[in-house]
């Protein structure tokens, strides 16, 4: 292992691993804001692509066709209706029924307010600066899934890291297909908008919609 590779397995240790644990253990001691945290790491995040010759800030996209993605977006559609009927019933579809206002403003803002920044760190950020680390195989997108669910840990539940890393998998593969920001963006804002109509926002709401109901009147 060259100099280059441990400087960047201590880097991806320290932004993926340990800064996400000292987050879950300072959500245990109080209230942290979502947004300042989502937002420090993707400055950060630019800042360290920008320095960087190897890494594209707008890569080349490849085509790929989107029946691969309607198959996986119908299939959560299903399973996530499915999950949410069967063990959270009283979630069901609570959000659009008790709170529509709130409800229509998240499916508005998140995917502006908190895709774009998630799928720039973990998707754009990740799947190139740590290429040299995991290769272009099943290894790195595995890797990109583990610490997307790890920095949902964040929520203080399982739901959202057992929701997100087969998430993460999907999106890393979509971005291994695709080289597309866009269209890890379109196919994450799909699959939050689904947690949160089918009622599985609840187990995020630390987030995005904790924030949003602020301007609910």
């Amino acid at each position: 292992m060259n100099k280059k590779h441990i400087l960047l397995s201590f880097e991806c240790l320290l932004l993926f691993g340990v800064i996400p644990g000292l987050l879950v253990w300072f959500q245990l001691k109080g209230d942290i804001p979502f947004f300042p945290v989502l937002f420090s790491l993707l400055i950060v995040t630019l800042v360290i692509a920008w320095r960087d010759p190897d890494m594209k800030l707008n890569p080349d996209t490849n085509p790929s066709p989107f029946k691969g993605l309607l198959i996986r977006l119908l299939a959560a559609t299903f399973g996530l209706c499915i999950f949410t009927a069967l063990l959270y019933p009283s979630l069901y579809f609570r959000l659009p029924r008790e709170n529509a206002p709130l409800w229509g403003l998240i499916l508005i803002m998140y995917p502006i307010l908190s895709v774009a920044p998630q799928e720039f760190i973990f998707r754009s950020y990740f799947m190139q600066r740590y290429r040299p680390l995991f290769g272009d195989g099943t290894m790195i997108c595995l890797v990109n899934a583990l610490v997307f669910s790890w920095a949902h840990a964040f929520f203080l539940n399982g739901i959202a890291p057992l929701l997100t890393f087969p998430a993460g998998w999907f999106l890393a593969r979509t971005w291994q297909q695709s080289n597309s920001f866009k269209r890890v963006c379109l196919e994450h804002a799909v699959y939050g908008q689904i947690v949160f109509t089918c009622g599985l926002g609840w187990f995020f709401f630390q987030g995005s919609s904790r924030t949003l109901q602020n301007f609910i009147p």
